[in-house]
C-alpha cells in the first residue's frame, strides 16, 4: 500500500451465472468468454485499428460492472489488451481452459464460503468478479467486492480459484475494509491511519492473516494446495526466515526489501511473498493458542493493525517463544 488510494485496495470471473449461497456471495464470470471472443478476433487480423476495435466492442463495451471497476482500480484499455494479447498469445491459449474452468468451480467455492460464515458469523456478504486484466493483479478488493485477475492466477490445478477467493474475502472482513467508507470520507481519520500503519510487521500480519483464514476455511494446508509457494518453502526454512524478518519487522515497509509482492533470496533461491508466510505463522500460533477459536477468529478480523497493535498481537501469539533465538553473530 504505497499511497492513500492504494492503501485501501489490496493487492493481489464470466458467462454470468451468479449464485446465492447461504453466505449470499455472487460470483460473476460473464467477462471471461467475452475476453476470448475478443482475443480470437484480434488474432485473425494484423490491422491494429481493427484489433483495437474488436477489443473495444467485444470486451470493453460489454464489460460487467465489476470489470469496469477493475479497470479503474488496476488499469486496462483496448491498447493495453491488444499489446498483451499479441505478446502473450501462447500463454493465453494455454490458460484458456483453466480460466474458463472457473464456471465449474462455483459449487465448491459456494460450499467453502458457507463454511466461512459458519466459522465467522459476522461475515459480510459481497461479490466476486473474475476478470482478465493486464497481468498486474491476481487479486484486488474494494470494500466487499473481490476482483480476480485470472490471467495471473489461473493454473491447471483443480479448483485453483478457491484459495484465492477465500484469501481475498478474508481481506474484505478485516478492519480496514470494514471502515473503508469512513477512511475515504474523513481526511483526519485517513491521516491517522496512514501515520500508524507504516511498519513491515503489520502489513505482513494483514496478508498472512488472509492466508491463514483461507487455509482454515478450506481445511487444507497452503503447502499442499500450493506446493511451490511461499508457505511450503517457509515451512522448510522457518528459523532462517524468522531470524531475517525479526531484524526488519519494526522498520517502515519498503517494497524493495522483497518481503511482500516481490522476491527475497533464501538458500540461493528467490521466493516471493515470504512476508505472507511469517504473518501466517504468527496468526496460526495465535489461533492455536486460543481456547475459544471463534472468539480468536473474531479478534483477528476485527483488529485494527496499527504498528502498536501489530506488536502486541505478535506478543499475544506466543510465536517468538516457539522459535529458538537467532545466533549471535
Amino acid at each position: 500500500m504505497k499511497n492513500l488510494g492504494a492503501c485501501f485496495v489490496f493487492v493481489l470471473f464470466t458467462c454470468c451465472n451468479p449464485f446465492s449461497a447461504a453466505a449470499q456471495i455472487q460470483l460473476h464470470t460473464e467477462d471471461l468468454p467475452r475476453f476470448y471472443e475478443a482475443f480470437d478476433s484480434v488474432l485473425i487480423t494484423s490491422d491494429s485499428t481493427r484489433q483495437i476495435d474488436f477489443i473495444q466492442k467485444l470486451y470493453v463495451d460489454k464489460a460487467s460492472k465489476g470489470l469496469k471497476n477493475f479497470m479503474v482500480l488496476r488499469g486496462g484499455n483496448p491498447v493495453d489488451w491488444r499489446q498483451m494479447m499479441l505478446r502473450d498469445k501462447d500463454a493465453l491459449r494455454q490458460k484458456r481452459p483453466w480460466i474458463l474452468s472457473v464456471q465449474s468451480q462455483q459449487a465448491i467455492i459456494a460450499k467453502k464460503l458457507r463454511r466461512f460464515k459458519k466459522l465467522y458469523p459476522e461475515f459480510r456478504n459481497g461479490e466476486v468478479y473474475f476478470c482478465v486484466g493486464i497481468n498486474n493483479s491476481g487479486g484486488t478488493i474494494d470494500n466487499t467486492t473481490v476482483y480476480i485477475g485470472t490471467e495471473v492466477v489461473a493454473s491447471d490445478k483443480d479448483n485453483w480459484a478457491l484459495s484465492m477467493v477465500l484469501h481475498e474475502f478474508a481481506h474484505t472482513q478485516q478492519w480496514t475494509q470494514r471502515n473503508i467508507t469512513q477512511l475515504r470520507s474523513n481526511d483526519s481519520m485517513a491521516k491517522v491511519y496512514l501515520s500508524t500503519h507504516t511498519q513491515l510487521l503489520g502489513k505482513c500480519l494483514e496478508e498472512g492473516m488472509a492466508d491463514f483464514i483461507s487455509e482454515l476455511v478450506n481445511g487444507e494446508s497452503l503447502a499442499q494446495t500450493h506446493p511451490n509457494g511461499h508457505t511450503a518453502f517457509g515451512l522448510k526454512h522457518e528459523q532462517e526466515i524468522w531470524d531475517a524478518f525479526r531484524q526488519e519487522m519494526f522498520q517502515v515497509y519498503e517494497y524493495e526489501k522483497g518481503w511482500l509482492y516481490a522476491a527475497r533470496e533464501f538458500q540461493g533461491q528467490k521466493v516471493k511473498d515470504l512476508g505472507y508466510f511469517v504473518g501466517h505463522q504468527i496468526c496460526r500460533s495465535y489461533y492455536n493458542k486460543a481456547k475459544n477459536k471463534k472468539k480468536a477468529l473474531n479478534a483477528m478480523l476485527s483488529l485494527n493493525l496499527t504498528d502498536e497493535n501489530a506488536r502486541q498481537f505478535l506478543l499475544d501469539s506466543g510465536y517468538m517463544a516457539g522459535l529458538a533465538q537467532p545466533n549471535a553473530n
